[in-house]
């Protein structure tokens, strides 16, 4: 059975200890830990337990250096702006798009990490990565089909006619004196048109274009 539809299988319903205390699965990266159920419904407790209290008095100083592994590398004075990171992180500082420690207890809350809907993720985004190269797919198809069709056309155009295209019309070079003279025709006509304008004289000559062929 295939790992995927094995997790599926698997009930939802919180597990109960011997002790009586429900607790519940999570999926942390490719680990699976049993949690307390009121940890992770209670926003109270669950804070109190994840606090800056915590991190100072009951981690040790190796674990704390662990921990500090997965947060982000300052160029400048790091081991101090790691340090204010950790106390903004449990003073519910907002860190551009929320505050990590609380965003997580939510996701906990609502069971984003439970193994089964873990899955359902994953299986949601597979899903979406074939739908998408199956659009790639498609419009790759198109496109080849395009080209094909374009092909054909252009054989069969020179089937019917030969290789006997009619050759590019080439432009006769101007020379200077011409350059020169198209240059101060089109400046004439445009300074006719301000005065004209600023005359107010609205009736326009067909010999103030740049076309005319005298000046």
């Amino acid at each position: 059975m295939d790992p995927l539809e094995h997790m599926l299988t698997d009930p939802l319903d919180p597990k109960e200890e011997d002790g009586g205390q429900i607790t519940e699965e999570c999926m942390l990266g490719n680990c699976k830990v049993d949690l307390p159920e009121d940890l992770l419904e209670d926003p109270d407790i669950f804070f109190s337990v994840l606090s800056e209290n915590t991190w100072n008095e009951v981690l040790t100083d190796s674990q704390r250096q662990h921990l500090q592994q997965f947060l982000p590398q300052f160029p400048d004075n790091n081991i101090e702006e790691q340090d204010r990171t950790i106390r903004g992180l449990f003073n519910n500082t907002n860190f551009n798009f929320g505050n990590p420690l609380h965003l997580a207890q939510r996701l906990f809350r609502d069971g984003y990490f439970n193994p089964e809907v873990v899955k359902y993720r994953q299986l949601c985004a597979k899903s979406q990565r074939k739908r998408q190269l199956h659009s790639l797919q498609q419009y790759y198809h198109r496109l080849l089909k395009q080209i094909l069709v374009s092909r054909k056309e252009l054989l069969d155009f020179a089937v019917q006619n030969g290789l006997d295209f009619p050759p590019k019309r080439r432009l006769p070079n101007k020379t200077q004196a011409e350059m020169r003279e198209s240059r101060v025709r089109r400046r004439l006509s445009r300074i006719l048109k301000e005065v004209k304008t600023e005359c107010e004289d609205s009736n326009a000559s067909s010999d103030d274009d740049g076309g005319q062929s005298s000046v």
